[in-house]
């Protein structure tokens, strides 16, 4: 027998509104209540009625692009920009409703929480954008396998799941090989990304087949994919590296702007391609990816998997370059 949100509201002792806002985080609701409320859920095996409907009748109700909203105030806002554009594009051509879900809106939320707060809201399909070792809220979402996922930039795929990802650790070495001379560099600095990010992991691939090839030392530094960190970090050892290897374009900013400050000349490459490249002099090659694109990806990845596919990793492509400022402006 199908429980209903009455059942619901009956086992736990409250109204059908209370039941509601509870699912929906929406309203004012004690600790005590929520929890009564949601262990009623669980004891039934509640799934609210329009993720239901749709997952008996396989059709797509509403997709949730979840991003991680920064809480450093930088240029790195313009990819989930581009994230929210192009996904939201490829949605209203496939004319699926889509609504936008941040990180900070579910913070210590459960994965069961979050299933049934999706459920209320139907939305039975979820790509998201930056992926985090550490968010096993998420990963437990993903190996229940309660809805279909795409996540982008991490390599994780089972039945429900598809990796949407640009090839991270080929772009990181093309682009590190661009100002790498291996007859002179012989200590190269890398300034990775966040070290609990499944992208930094793929990208310090790249650098290491880089290393093994060329033979140089490498000394890697974590800026956090921040511009300020990858300054001080430039600061402190730049001197004594013959080339700089950054991880995102902004540390590579930070860095160039230090060495600036010191004085100094050496060698820096970037990875992302953000349009702030263009203002910088001397113009630093990048591994530019199309966010855009990437997020329509994993919107039509998502599609296939509603549509009875099986997850798997999808790799695109890259571009190495310079951008200069005609190539932000035109």
């Amino acid at each position: 027998m199908v429980s209903t949100i009455n059942d619901v509201a009956a086992k736990a002792g409250v109204s059908i509104s209370t039941v509601s806002k509870v699912l929906t985080r929406h309203g004012k609701i004690s600790e005590k209540t929520r929890k009564k409320v949601l262990l009623a859920v669980r004891e039934l095996n509640y799934v609210p009625n329009a993720a239901a409907s749709s997952l008996s009748s396989r059709s797509y109700d509403k997709m949730g692009i979840f991003i991680y909203n920064n809480s450093q105030k930088q240029a790195i806002d313009e990819v989930n920009m581009h994230y929210l554009l192009g996904a939201f594009s490829k949605a209203g051509e496939y004319k699926i409703p889509a609504e936008a879900i941040f990180n900070y809106t579910v913070d210590n939320t459960s994965a069961d929480e979050m299933v049934q707060m999706l459920g209320s809201r139907g939305i039975t399909g979820l790509v998201i954008a930056g992926l985090n070792k550490n968010d096993q809220m998420l990963y437990e979402l993903i190996s229940k396998q309660a809805l279909k996922v795409v996540v982008i930039d991490a390599p994780l795929t089972n039945v429900s799941t598809s990796a949407v990802y640009v090839d991270n650790a080929g772009g990181q070495y093309d682009v590190a090989r661009r100002i790498i001379d291996p007859k002179e560099c012989h200590h190269v600095m890398y300034i990775a990304g966040k070290k609990n990010a499944y992208v930094t992991d793929m990208r310090m691939e790249g650098m290491e087949k880089l290393q093994r090839e060329y033979g140089f030392e490498m000394q890697v530094e974590y800026g956090d994919f921040r511009e300020k960190l990858a300054y001080e970090i430039t600061e402190k050892y730049g001197e004594s590296a013959d080339a700089i290897v950054c991880a995102s374009d902004l540390m590579a900013i930070g860095s160039i702007s230090a060495l600036k400050k010191m004085k100094l000349f050496r060698r820096v490459c970037g990875y992302d391609g953000i349009s702030l490249m263009g203002y910088m002099a001397p113009d630093t090659y990048t591994c530019q990816q199309d966010f855009y694109h990437v997020a329509q990806q994993a919107v039509e990845e998502l599609y296939r998997l509603i549509h009875g596919g099986e997850g798997r990793k999808v790799i695109l492509g890259y571009r190495v370059r310079t951008l200069s400022y005609e190539d932000v402006i035109f």
